[in-house]
């Protein structure tokens, strides 16, 4: 594992095919206040370079960037896709989330609720997207189309994910963040769950990228080459 960086982590996104933007949060004198940094991070010559805020708004928000941008208040702190039709999602950590047409106007805004507690997290799947419940121990598969529950994994009453934390989707398999220090993995083809990675430190977010990841944990933000 090589650290890559050692403040808070408000996004990371894929850039290219062996990249992905990274962004700080970096406090200023106010305590209540703090300025974005935005990076680009290569894997393969381990290189860390300055990116625009517009170039990061465009790969995040697709076209209508720049509309979207303005009606949302914090857009760093937010996942967001772009759909199959063009359309953006935006869903932020406490459930609450919106729908903007291809010119960047909002035509939805509400939550994401399962049996009535939060659901947070969108990682893309085509049609779909995942996200995680944490206080109801599962992962739901949601339909892009309609916006409802295509599949749910996991439950209140069982040990398949505990309190699950972050979800991403990579070359055809889910990832999950769970029970402090684990990362479980979905089989995109049958939906079985195993074990993949197990962490010392406690681990908030993990994003695959081919062979690479990125892990953001307590101790700071680290790319992983091959699982190592």
């Amino acid at each position: 594992m090589q650290l890559i960086s050692t403040k808070e982590i408000v996004d990371i996104i894929k850039y290219g095919d062996n990249s992905a933007v990274m962004v700080e949060k970096l406090p200023l004198a106010n305590p209540s206040q703090y300025k974005a940094q935005y990076s680009v991070i290569n894997f393969e010559n381990k290189s860390i370079d300055v990116l625009t805020k517009s170039a990061y708004l465009l790969k995040k928000f697709g076209s209508g960037f720049n509309r979207i941008s303005q009606i949302i208040p914090n857009f760093v702190q937010c996942d967001a896709a772009v759909l199959y039709d063009r359309r953006v999602l935006a869903i932020y950590p406490n459930g609450e989330a919106g729908i903007f047409d291809r010119d960047g106007e909002l035509e939805w805004s509400g939550r994401f609720d399962y049996h009535e507690k939060t659901v947070k997290c969108l990682a893309l799947e085509g049609k779909y997207f995942w996200s995680v419940c944490p206080e109801e121990n599962c992962v739901i598969r949601y339909s892009c189309q309609n916006m409802s529950v295509d599949l749910r994994i996991g439950g209140k009453d069982a040990q398949t994910f505990v309190n699950p934390t972050h979800v991403s989707f990579d070359s055809g398999d889910i990832y999950v963040c769970c029970d402090g220090n684990k990362v479980r993995k979905i089989d995109g083809n049958n939906y079985t769950v195993s074990d993949y990675l197990n962490f010392s430190d406690n681990i908030k977010q993990y994003f695959s990228f081919g062979k690479y990841a990125v892990a953001v944990m307590a101790s700071g933000t680290y790319v992983l080459e091959n699982n190592q």
